[in-house]
């Protein structure tokens, strides 16, 4: 199976891409926020959308996530892709780590409403090894991966044809992370399927 590197600037998994999107089927590995981390986000959802007029609806909180790294899209699920992503992601040896979230602004998608997000633009060790071990292991299996480079974590909240502006948060959302999920979404479902999920060992 060839490499094939995915555009490093399409940060959002997601977001419908191909002629006509025709590739609705996603693959990429997460982040979820824990119950506590996920209501105090959608919180601040619900404050932005009063403060600065957002019509945008909060994305459900079983949406709610942070990519680490997206293995393609397809015009159907390839299961052969989606069976070695998951025995890639069970060789990934990494301790519990904490992820802040302190900073609110929106990501701009051309032609299409901004996602409003949460996120931290400091650098973060521990995530960043996490990455780097899905990446390399993508890479070493034959498939798709994200080219190397920083990570902004964030987490979207709601899209919006306005813009907010990047403004630190005074209590910034948080939670110890202890494992990363390969999930499976169709554009425009409103759904994600958890192909895999693998703890993150002390």
């Amino acid at each position: 199976m060839p490499h094939f590197p995915l555009d490093p600037n399409d940060s959002d998994p997601e977001k419908k891409s191909g002629p006509g999107g025709e590739r609705h089927h996603r693959l990429f590995f997460v982040l979820r926020p824990d119950i506590e981390a996920a209501s105090e986000a959608l919180e601040i959802a619900q404050v932005y959308r009063n403060s600065h007029s957002l019509t945008g609806p909060s994305r459900p909180r079983e949406l709610l996530h942070v990519t680490l790294n997206g293995v393609g899209a397809y015009r159907r699920l390839p299961q052969d892709i989606a069976f070695a992503a998951a025995q890639m992601a069970a060789t990934v040896r990494t301790r519990p780590f904490d992820l802040v979230l302190d900073e609110v602004m929106s990501f701009r998608h051309p032609g299409e409403p901004q996602a409003f997000v949460i996120c931290n633009r400091q650098e973060n060790e521990a995530l960043q090894d996490l990455r780097r071990q899905i990446q390399e292991g993508l890479y070493e299996a034959g498939l798709p991966y994200n080219l190397g480079g920083h990570l902004t974590p964030h987490m979207t909240l709601l899209y919006d044809r306005k813009t907010v502006l990047p403004e630190k948060l005074a209590r910034p959302v948080r939670w110890n992370v202890r494992e990363f999920l390969l999930i499976h979404s169709v554009y425009g479902n409103s759904e994600h399927n958890v192909v895999g999920r693998w703890p993150l060992l002390d």
